[in-house]
């Protein structure tokens, strides 16, 4: 495997701090580092979308939220592709922050939760079609077959395959990004601490023997995080972590809790290119945060 160098050195650089224990302190402290992005050098703040499942099944897209029909997705590529983003890789975010590489003019994040097989038989060629490419979160145990998490959840759609490992590979050798999306899905604010550590640390050495590369991204299941989870996804060597309403609106203050943009089966063209266009992200956060406050 290549070496490289952690971003978080990157960020400490740009940030002007001196930081050595643990998981630095401007991780778990964003008010230090509030601002525009001047504050610590970062120009680029990518959107990040989150897709699960890719379906050509009407009854499917109709019913579940987690089920896109291809249609809507072919559209909105194109229209990605029509207003000049390119999607890019949390892997192609670290070498801009060690000044490797330059990002393109309008970069964006599509990225996929569970490995299922329509990803890789429906998404996967349309974005070949149009050059693009993702970032797709896995589960490490590769004896799970299909989204076993899911049953008995009625607003979830019946049982579906997931990938192979072959597939996998696939991706990968075709500059897609695999990360980890756990061992099992588990919800990890419900595990002990042990129980946590492994089911984040466990999966990137299982997935990275299989890719033969670093494993560098993780997402958390159902989008569930706390500061001590991220403390364990830190220890584990993860550079970037997904959550889903949780973390901070603009990309890259928290690189362990990176908030996205779900896209969900009722999402029109009209209504992704508005996710695009606007800050969607602070609708949403002032959204979520009037339902927390309300419990």
């Amino acid at each position: 495997m290549n070496k490289t160098t952690n971003p978080y050195n990157s960020f400490k650089t740009l940030l002007g701090e001196n930081h050595s224990n643990g998981v630095d302190s401007y991780l778990l402290d964003n008010s230090k580092i509030q601002g525009d992005s001047s504050s610590f050098g970062i120009v680029k703040r990518p959107k990040v979308l989150m897709y699960h499942r890719i379906v050509d099944d009407k009854s499917l897209s109709k019913k579940y939220d987690t089920c896109l029909h291809i249609d809507e997705f072919h559209r909105q590529l194109e229209l990605l592709d029509r207003l000049n983003y390119t999607p890019i890789t949390f892997e192609d975010y670290r070498l801009y922050l060690e000044k490797k590489i330059q990002l393109p003019q309008k970069p964006i994040f599509l990225t996929f939760d569970d490995g299922y097989l329509d990803t890789y038989k429906l998404a996967y060629p349309l974005l070949q079609e149009y050059g693009m490419k993702a970032v797709i979160f896995v589960l490490g145990d590769r004896k799970v077959k299909t989204n076993i998490w899911d049953l008995g959840q009625a607003k979830i759609a019946e049982q579906a395959e997931l990938m192979n490992d072959e597939q996998i590979l696939e991706l990968h050798e075709d500059g897609f990004e695999i990360g980890c999306h756990t061992l099992s899905h588990l919800d990890l604010t419900q595990l002990s601490s042990e129980a946590c550590f492994q089911e984040i640390k466990k999966p990137k050495i299982i997935l990275e023997a299989l890719l033969g590369s670093r494993v560098n991204s993780f997402s958390y299941p159902y989008g569930l995080v706390n500061e001590e989870i991220k403390r364990k996804v830190y220890r584990a060597g993860y550079w970037f972590a997904c959550s889903v309403f949780s973390g901070p609106v603009q990309f890259g203050i928290d690189p362990l809790e990176i908030r996205r943009i779900a896209i969900k089966n009722n999402t029109s063209v009209a209504g992704f290119a508005a996710r695009l266009i606007i800050p969607y992200e602070y609708l949403e956060w002032m959204w979520w945060k009037g339902i927390s406050n309300k419990n």
